[in-house]
């Protein structure tokens, strides 16, 4: 469990994600192995095909992403043999569905992705939880990141961590402003860590002079495999490596600002989720959490004008799945 008197030195934490592609055996040889380079805990996402708009996905694509979920079965499979071996367990959740199947199989904590950062009503719901939460900051602009802050703060909820993260994969070593960390620990007044898409160790071990508590890093037991991380995760070797030089290493230089950059800011449209209507609503019907929801692509109306669209007025007719527009709505 992560506490404060672990985090005296820097908590590592294996992102194993999808580097299993979806083999319940090689995510436990991956369990096994983040054991033995010494990382503090496992951590897995609890995604499935329902964070997208299916519409924008052909057969192929989302026969791909079905194989690559981990359902709530296998986490807690998977959950159980961590335990078994004394390593922490901990998921990203997208959902309320998610959050209460990774609470039911008692993870040790619950992260929410850089993605959700803006997703506003969700945050709330998870900062309600005991277990502790990780907020990753990528793509997250200062404005939403001071109203992300805000809401963790009237939560009143005491484990919470930040950790600065590039969503770029991999960043470039000037494009990771290790910096950030300074300024997140500054803003946040809170235990903050880094979760790493770069190659190599080096941004890591450099992240825990600039404080970094936590080191989160893609792992796996193949660099050349098959699949989307393999390739910017650290191996065995990495990974014993960036354990042991985490623990005692020098100071490094940044720049202690907040910003996204262009590559950034492209990919967020792929990767966030904009609001959609849920179900066919009709001229004149009142805008609700029933018949709203979001999904990605994020080049529309994001997560944080849900709840300001909602109890206004739709102003034509929507068909089920359509993207929601400003033009939509009875001001």
């Amino acid at each position: 469990m992560i506490n404060k008197k672990k985090l005296l030195f820097p908590y590592i934490i294996a992102e194993i994600g999808s580097n299993n592609n979806g083999s319940i055996l090689k995510a436990k040889k991956l369990i096994k192995a983040a054991k033995s380079a010494g990382c503090d805990a496992v951590k897995f996402q609890s995604w499935n095909e329902n964070l997208y708009n299916l519409n924008t996905l052909t057969n192929s694509e989302l026969s791909n992403i079905k194989k690559l979920v981990m359902t709530p079965i296998k986490l807690k499979l998977l959950r159980n043999f961590a335990k078994k071996i004394n390593i922490d367990f901990g998921t990203t959740v997208f959902d309320e569905l998610q959050l209460k199947d990774a609470l039911k199989i008692n993870c040790d904590f619950i992260k929410i992705a850089s993605m959700d950062c803006n997703n506003y009503p969700f945050l709330k719901k998870v900062l309600k939880i005991k277990k502790p939460v990780i907020i990753s900051t990528g793509f997250t602009s200062p404005k939403e990141l001071r109203k992300t802050i805000d809401i963790s703060n009237k939560s009143k909820k005491k484990n919470i961590f930040f950790l600065h993260c590039v969503s770029i994969y991999p960043p470039k070593y000037e494009q990771l402003n290790i910096n950030n960390i300074k300024y997140l620990k500054k803003i946040t007044k809170k235990i903050v860590g880094f979760s790493d898409h770069s190659i190599g160790t080096y941004a890591a071990i450099l992240a825990t002079t600039a404080g970094a508590k936590i080191i989160e890093k893609h792992f796996t037991l193949n660099k050349k495999a098959i699949g989307a991380d393999h390739k910017i995760s650290a191996d065995l070797v990495e990974m014993k490596k960036l354990v042991l030089e985490c623990k005692n290493v020098s100071k490094t230089l940044g720049k202690f600002k907040r910003e996204i950059s262009k590559q950034e800011y492209k990919i967020s449209l792929n990767m966030r989720r904009s609001v959609y209507a849920k179900k066919n609503i009709t001229k004149n019907e009142i805008f609700t959490f029933n018949n709203l929801c979001i999904h990605r692509p994020g080049n529309g109306l994001g997560p944080e004008y849900l709840e300001k669209i909602v109890s206004k007025k739709a102003k034509i007719n929507i068909q089920k799945g359509k993207k929601i527009s400003l033009s939509m709505i009875v001001n």
